[in-house]
């Protein structure tokens, strides 16, 4: 669909993709997304995988070692529900990634709760300084917006900015924009 989305001229950014432990252990995993570029004729650096916090930390050295191929190949890498697992900042340093999403756990209440406020500056000042880039996941509301803006965190994903919709409904947006 997003090769398809470019030949129409649209410019639909980076599809972020969820990638399950279990698909990533596939013997033949690397082989079949080869395959599935290949054929979809969709480039690498239009697609984003976001691994789950838990799930990397559960064999570190074998997740590193397949993320640094799929990372090879331009496909980016981001840590998802960060800040919600046991992750090591010595670990994190090690992952060929280039974001984390902060949880939406820690901004549903933004910004009236103090603890989730520390907690979410942190993880904003964290990824800066580690160069990588942040993504509020969950963002429903102004306040959560200006918050996140006003803190150094401009990338949002939320119901605040649309739900999900079908590609049907998504082609109609994309003509629109």
């Amino acid at each position: 669909q997003v090769t398809e989305w470019v030949r129409q001229g649209y410019k639909p950014g980076v599809l972020s993709l969820n990638l399950a432990v279990k698909q990533l252990n596939q013997p033949d995993f690397m082989a079949f997304l080869l395959e599935l570029l290949s054929e979809t004729e969709c480039l690498p650096e239009w697609l984003g995988f976001e691994v789950t916090e838990s799930d990397v930390m559960k064999n570190l050295d074998e997740m590193n070692a397949k993320l640094c191929d799929i990372r090879a190949l331009g496909i980016q890498i981001s840590v998802d529900d960060f800040g919600t697992g046991y992750s090591s900042l010595a670990y994190l340093k090690r992952l060929p990634v280039s974001k984390v999403k902060i949880d939406r756990s820690f901004i549903q209440d933004l910004p009236q709760d103090e603890e989730d406020v520390a907690i979410t500056k942190t993880i904003i000042m964290m990824a800066e300084n580690l160069g990588l880039e942040v993504i509020a996941e969950g963002v429903e509301t102004v306040e959560q917006r200006d918050f996140l803006i006003a803190n150094g965190c401009p990338n949002i994903q939320g119901f605040l900015y649309g739900k999900p919709m079908p590609s049907k409904e998504m082609n109609e947006y994309l003509s629109k924009t």
